[in-house]
């Protein structure tokens, strides 16, 4: 890291640099509440449980995790409970998709977790799918903790494999409700990352049990987190809105809906490669015909004759609930990447090109600049200035100049420069650049990077409302990061908070994840749609007015987000089937489910206004 500058002299100089924060809204201060600036910060990939397994709360307050469901003791062994937790072996003698695999006996033990997505730093090449060597000696049938294998930390080396974490593969390990906990590692071993993931076959899945790990912070592991938890407020029922991983859910964040693939703003029909079908293969158990990043990723779900459709149509009719699936429309469901650069330039389709059309939908952007609202969405590399400084700057360098050796100079810098914001932007995170009303009008200039982020912050001009997304290595994401970079990353930025006072007095920080990553996680699961709810993830609010030591069993998910700076500055839902339409939960005999479902929080359970709820 660089040598820290004075933060008032930090901002002078990076608001000339960086560019200035958007100006203020003319209802910024037009507030229902106290908070003044809302942050909501995500990092990647990690279940409630993967982090919060172990967590003991303050006295007066409880949590649902391994711990508390006596799945696992304080030190990290199986509990009293653990047969919940086990996985077994299953069979699908029907051949086709199904929520409902036959159970079979329990594994004798875990399959051995995998090197899946981590990378040599000193050469930037992945080790490839191959067993983790530090776990060889994994002897359990249900959850684990990581860190008796690999030790929890930030430094390079701590890394960990990538579980599977896709929508077909969620909803079969679920069942959509999660009530039956002994699917997760049959359907990991089974699907892996589809058979249209370069290099993904049926006898080589590239994954192994590493989705069964947690982190035990009784032990020790996550200690600022955990000391988070303590201090702020907790939420141990926070989901991620849909089954899936980060483009969906990212998405999701956005605009409380689904993308579509579209054609001049109209539903069109997505090249057939490109279409899901999660029907096992012939000769296989589980293994998917269409699925993975170079292929099957969107569905069409008004139709029970599309691949997969009928058996969650079912699950939905059971619960009397609709599939919010408009006709012949094909959802994006999995990761794609978005339709234009960082700076603007569209991005080409086609059927060999994992590219999601540009989106028409409403967005979240364009709602606070109606409103009068100020925003901005900070992603860390998204330009040259976020890059150049960056340690990796020196690896991308270096790998250009092995791909190209007697390039000219200007092309090396370029290809540097190219290979540099490949390893550090999280272009999935950065969703606006989808919506050609932000990206190819004044939106863009709200689409910035992460040093005007802290310039924003030591000049006290911080938007009403900020999206703070890490660079990749920060991330949290298991195989090129971990979740001790996110902790240190949280860190960092909440010290700037508390190096500006006066700002952080009308503040709010919200600190989550995009989705859980393919972790096992125990907690029930509101079945909203066709799109989820997914499993839980980790949620805290960091704030003067945040409940202290509080941890919060209200039903949110990624939708209370939208929710709460719709409360709070008096904006409408963004449309008519986005979920922050959905009403606020009624309290139940069970906390954690409403009486009213399909309900979802917007996070003022979260908060103490002078110990009463802001009058609606």
């Amino acid at each position: 890291m660089r040598p820290a500058l004075p933060l008032l002299l930090l901002g002078a100089v990076a608001a000339t640099a960086f560019g200035a924060a958007p100006p203020p809204g003319p209802n910024d201060a037009a507030t229902r509440t106290p908070i003044r600036h809302l942050v909501i910060v995500v990092g990647e990939n990690v279940s409630f449980d993967a982090l919060f397994a172990t967590y003991q709360p303050p006295a007066g307050q409880t949590v649902r995790n391994l711990l508390a469901a006596g799945i696992v003791r304080t030190d990290g062994t199986p509990g009293p409970h653990y047969a919940r937790a086990v996985q077994h072996q299953h069979s699908n003698p029907g051949g086709h998709y199904t929520l409902d695999p036959v159970e079979g006996a329990p594994y004798a033990r875990l399959p051995q977790p995998s090197l899946t997505g981590v990378y040599d730093m000193q050469t930037g090449q992945p080790y490839g799918s191959v067993p983790d060597p530090r776990f060889a000696g994994l002897a359990v049938n249900g959850p684990f903790q990581i860190s008796r294998f690999a030790a929890y930390g930030a430094q390079d080396g701590h890394e960990t494999g990538d579980p599977v974490h896709r929508f077909f593969q969620m909803w079969q390990q679920t069942g959509g409700s999660n009530a039956n906990l002994h699917r997760y590692a049959w359907v990991a071993t089974t699907t892996g990352r589809g058979g249209d993931s370069e290099g993904v076959t049926p006898e080589h899945v590239d994954q192994g049990a590493e989705l069964m790990g947690f982190f035990n912070m009784a032990a020790g592991d996550a200690p600022y987190f955990r000391g988070l938890a303590d201090r702020y407020a907790l939420s141990d029922n926070y989901h991620q809105s849909l089954m899936g991983g980060t483009t969906a859910n990212f998405l999701a964040i956005a605009t409380g809906d689904a993308a579509i693939y579209e054609h001049g703003g109209h539903a069109a029909t997505p090249p057939a490669r490109q279409i899901d079908d999660p029907n096992p293969a012939p000769g296989t158990a589980n293994f998917y015909v269409h699925d993975g990043f170079g292929g099957g990723s969107y569905v069409r779900c008004d139709e029970a004759s599309q691949p997969g459709v009928a058996p969650i149509l079912r699950a939905l009719a059971k619960l009397h609930r609709a599939p919010h699936c408009e006709p012949g429309t094909y959802y994006l469901v999995n990761n794609y990447d978005p339709p234009f650069l960082a700076d603007g330039t569209p991005v080409p389709l086609g059927p060999e090109r994992s590219v999601y059309p540009p989106q028409s939908k409403p967005d979240i952007g364009s709602a606070l600049g109606k409103g009068g609202v100020s925003w901005a969405w900070y992603t860390g590399g998204r330009d040259r200035e976020d890059i150049v400084d960056d340690p990796l700057y020196a690896l991308a360098a270096k790998l250009a100049t092995a791909a190209a050796p007697t390039a000219s100079a200007e092309a090396r810098a370029a290809a540097t420069l190219a290979e540099a914001q490949g390893l550090i932007y999280n272009n999935s995170g950065d969703p606006l650049t989808a919506f050609p009303a932000v990206i190819q009008g004044p939106g863009r200039d709200h689409l910035q990077n992460l040093k005007a982020f802290h310039a924003a912050i030591a000049a006290g001009d911080l938007p009403a409302v900020s999206f703070v997304v890490p660079k990749n290595i920060d991330s949290g994401h298991p195989g090129y990061s971990a979740s001790a970079r996110y902790e240190l990353f949280v860190r960092d930025l909440l010290a700037r908070f508390e190096a500006n006072p006066a700002l952080y007095a009308s503040t709010a920080i919200v600190i989550t994840t995009d989705e859980g990553g393919g972790y096992f996680d125990s907690g029930w699961i509101q079945t909203l749609d066709f799109f989820g709810d997914g499993p839980r993830i980790p949620m805290l609010v960091v704030s003067p007015y945040a409940r202290r030591g509080h941890v919060d069993h209200v039903y949110q998910d990624h939708a209370s987000l939208l929710k709460f700076i719709e409360y709070n500055w008096s904006l409408p839902p963004l449309s008519a089937r986005s979920r922050d339409r959905l009403p606020n939960p009624r309290p139940g005999r069970d906390p954690y489910r409403p009486a009213n479902q399909p309900a979802i929080g917007d996070l003022t359970s979260m908060f103490d206004f002078g110990g009463a709820r802001p009058k609606r």
